[in-house]
């Protein structure tokens, strides 16, 4: 099977990758688990290079998972915006990807803002992860970045055997009982209370996110009809008060080499919580060297990582990457 899926892969390989392009996307899909929730508020992105919006004349690829927590409201519009918001932004046509993803984020949350003020008080009290990894496959570069606890596995392929090494979390988790992030929290005008047994801002158990905006400034200030959950503020008001819960994310970028072979896997905390990175990523290899395609492993990964009660959503995005020279 083993032989049969690397003919597979290299009859695929040669008859779509452009000579031009110094990475392949040789497959990639995705697969989604409600688990042992009353609602899947999960949300994903596959977005191909033909679909991506860009004027840029190189390839792009973009593969995010939207954890949301609340409701669906923010993970579901942030799947559908933040795509957009990035790859039409100047910084993104500078090559200035971290700008790019930085600016998009504040803006999907000012989005959000006008949603509160004029249709309805869930943008405030519902809010949603980032984990994104956008590829220029002309010049073989990966940007990585991410808000709260949805992460990025990068592993390479041996070209003979496809055993996975040199596995990787490409993202940082942002949680209230880091050091750094408690600081900040505090800076803010915020508190970290541990009433759980977890730290947690307000009842969140994350630092940073999209969404939320009850814990952010101008709402964390805000003497109308709608309060803050007093949870997660001082016992004062104060218009001074930044951002307990941040839309600051973490960001990486990394080149791939053209002599080599990738996998890269996207996953909510729903999987990332029950297994570990290497054994993740040497299962989804041994599905992939039994001939399974990229959308079918990823639903393996999703119903396996579902499958107890009690279980989180749970979603894999799974991507295949060859090198021009591999």
């Amino acid at each position: 099977m083993l032989v049969a899926h690397r003919a597979l892969r290299d009859q695929m390989f040669h008859n779509t990758k452009p000579v031009s392009d110094a990475v392949a996307l040789f497959d990639a899909g995705a697969g989604q688990s409600q688990g042992g929730r009353k609602h899947q508020e999960d949300r994903c992105a596959v977005i191909f290079p033909s679909q991506f919006p860009s004027n840029m004349e190189d390839k792009v690829a973009f593969f995010a998972i939207y954890d949301g927590h609340g409701s669906e409201l923010v993970s579901e519009h942030v799947k559908n915006s933040l795509h957009h918001l990035f790859g039409r932004r100047p910084e993104f046509e500078r090559d200035d990807w971290a700008g790019a993803i930085k600016a998009a984020l504040a803006e999907e949350d000012r989005i959000l803002l006008d949603r509160f003020k004029y249709e309805s008080v869930e943008p405030a009290v519902s809010g949603s992860t980032v984990a994104m990894c956008c590829i220029n496959l002309t010049k073989g570069e990966l940007f990585v970045s991410n808000l709260g606890d949805s992460h990025v596995i990068l592993a390479e392929r041996d070209p003979q055997t496809e055993h996975p090494y040199h596995i990787r979390r490409l993202t940082e988790a942002h949680k209230p009982s880091i050091p750094s992030e408690r600081a900040r929290i505090e800076e803010a005008g915020g508190v970290v209370n541990n009433r759980s047994g977890t730290a947690r801002v307000g009842s969140l158990n994350m630092s940073r996110a999209v969404g939320d905006l009850q814990y952010k400034n101008p709402l964390n200030t805000f003497q109308g009809n709608f309060a803050p959950d007093p949870a997660s503020s001082a016992t004062s008001r104060s218009e001074s008060r930044g951002n307990f819960l941040s839309n600051d994310p973490y960001t990486s970028l990394r080149r791939l080499h053209t002599d080599r072979r990738y996998l890269l896997l996207v996953v909510s905390d729903g999987v990332s919580d029950r297994v570990d990175d290497v054994t993740l990523v040497q299962h989804v290899m041994k599905l992939s060297m039994r001939g399974k395609r990229a959308n079918e492993i990823a639903q393996e990964i999703a119903t396996n990582s579902a499958s107890r009660p009690r279980s989180d959503n749970a979603t894999c995005i799974v991507a295949m990457l060859d090198g021009q020279g591999s």
